[in-house]
Formats: C-alpha cells, sequence, structure tokens
C-alpha cells in the first residue's frame, strides 16, 4: 500500500507539472479547467500512475523507484497519445481537445 501511494504522489506531481505547463497558455486554460472530461483524464493518469508498481514490482521496493514510476506513465502515455497523428484535418474555429490538453 506504501508503494502505491508513493506512486500516486508521483503521478500527482507529473499533472501538477502538467497543469502548470498549460497555465502558461491562458487562453486554452480556462476551457481546460472547465471542462469535466479533463478533469477525468487528470485523475485516471494519476491512478495509471498509482498502478503502475503493483505491475512492475514484486516484493518491497525503494519510495524513489515508486515515485518515478508514478510519476513517469503518466508523462509516457501523454507523449504517446500526443504524437498520434490526425486522421482528419481541421477546419473552422481553432477549439481546444482531449489531445491538446495532452500535448505539453
Amino acid at each position: 500500500m506504501a508503494q502505491i501511494s508513493v506512486a500516486l504522489l508521483g503521478g500527482a506531481a507529473a499533472e501538477t507539472l502538467h497543469w502548470y505547463a498549460l497555465s502558461r497558455k491562458p487562453e486554452a486554460l480556462a476551457q481546460y479547467q472547465a471542462g469535466p472530461i479533463y478533469w477525468a483524464a487528470t485523475v485516471a493518469m494519476i491512478l495509471l500512475g498509482g498502478a503502475m508498481p503493483l505491475l512492475y514490482l514484486q516484493g518491497s521496493s525503494s519510495a524513489l523507484l515508486c515515485f518515478h514510476l508514478g510519476a513517469a506513465t503518466p508523462v509516457i502515455v501523454q507523449k504517446l497519445i500526443a504524437n498520434v497523428p490526425s486522421a482528419t484535418a481541421r477546419q473552422g474555429e481553432r477549439t481546444v481537445s482531449l489531445k491538446d490538453f495532452l500535448r505539453w
């Protein structure tokens, strides 16, 4: 349970950094803050990071390794999703999307 807690802390640290990076884009930040899908994605990334010690580790492990697993997982998933090519071109007014949210 301690490993999961530390990994959750790592996931929360990565997501805090993500939201900090988004705060540098004030035009989009207001839309992200108001959208429940973005908060659900944030919580999902933190929980995914917290689950990594269960998948990777057997027995006890250092807190630093658990923190690293928790922090690295959201970053890796976000980078993978953000770099998937778009199947269609956008037309009209530019709005923020979940893919834009994950790109930082």
